[in-house]
């Protein structure tokens, strides 16, 4: 890697933007690499692939930091478990996609911009789509007329698995798979950890409640942060000295906001939620835009 982008200053700001990103990490109950990434890409300088895997090896710290100060209980994981079935083979292949397009965008003359539009591009359209539905959706709730879950997670589709703390009915176990599937593949693809994607799906697509969604996604979380790290770093998208210090940064930031997010209303934490994924999406949308153009 270029030595002007890996220097003392740098590692200061990766420490500083690793604190924020944390703080609302642990706040929204969000892994934080779909922040992390653009800031390290656009604002940082390093090649995507690097990007992609610094951030999905620092939501580690976090994610580590969160559980422990929420006390996750043991019942807690059972649920999680299922849908690491899916989980493994999606990360694995979102790496591979991504190793993939970076190797091919270094044999032309746009250097390593096809990695950079794919995941941008990605990145553009389900941070927008996120942002807008969880801000109607909030509004909706604050009105007194909240949105029915689909609860995909009933459909007749055996086997089962019966979760009496958090919903009413057994959930289909290959339903529950196939979610974890394609949450993996994103988060290999562009190294979100998974929390993105998976909390408004719990809420959304399998009715669970707010604050117990923010708990699963966590644990959830932790797991897809360590094996898109095993897959990120097989292909060599790991810096290290970059990865401690976005660890340092996000492991005090999550300590933080884990015990602000304790004392604030559901609803409000997915407003709050939709606002920082829409002006995320539009930072996003305007680098693909600015990117294209140099084509």
């Amino acid at each position: 890697m270029d030595p002007a982008i890996t220097g003392p200053l740098t590692y200061v700001l990766a420490t500083v933007a690793a604190a924020g990103v944390g703080l609302l990490a642990g706040l929204l109950g969000l892994g934080g690499g779909f922040l992390l990434v653009p800031v390290l890409n656009v604002i940082l300088g390093l090649p995507m692939q690097m990007a992609v895997g610094a951030a999905a090896c620092q939501a580690l710290g976090p994610a580590t930091t969160f559980l422990r100060a929420r006390r996750v209980r043991r019942e807690e994981w059972r649920l999680p478990a299922i849908i690491t079935g899916g989980l493994f083979i999606g990360v694995f292949a979102g790496a591979t996609v991504l190793h993939q397009a970076s190797q091919a965008g270094a044999d032309s003359s746009t250097g390593s911009s096809r990695a950079d539009v794919l995941v941008l591009s990605v990145y553009c359209v389900l941070l927008l789509a996120l942002g807008i539905f969880s801000i109607w959706e909030s509004r909706q709730a604050a009105r007194f007329r909240p949105l029915t879950p689909l609860r995909l997670g009933e459909l007749p589709v055996p086997p089962w698995a019966n979760f009496p703390d958090d919903f009413p009915h057994s959930m289909s176990i290959p339903v529950l798979t196939w979610f974890g599937l394609l949450l993996g593949f994103l988060s290999g693809l562009l190294g979100i950890s998974g929390g993105l994607l998976l909390l408004p799906g719990l809420i959304y697509l399998f009715g669970l409640p707010t604050r117990r969604a923010i708990n699963t996604s966590m644990v959830t979380v932790w797991i897809v942060s360590a094996q898109s790290t095993l897959a990120h770093a097989w292909h060599e998208h790991i810096e290290i000295p970059i990865v401690l210090c976005l660890l340092l940064g996000g492991t005090i930031g999550a300590r933080i906001g884990s015990e602000l997010g304790q004392r604030i209303l559901g609803t409000q934490l997915r407003g709050s939620f939709g606002w920082l994924a829409l002006g995320t999406g539009t930072f996003v949308g305007a680098r693909l835009v600015w990117l294209l153009m140099q084509r």
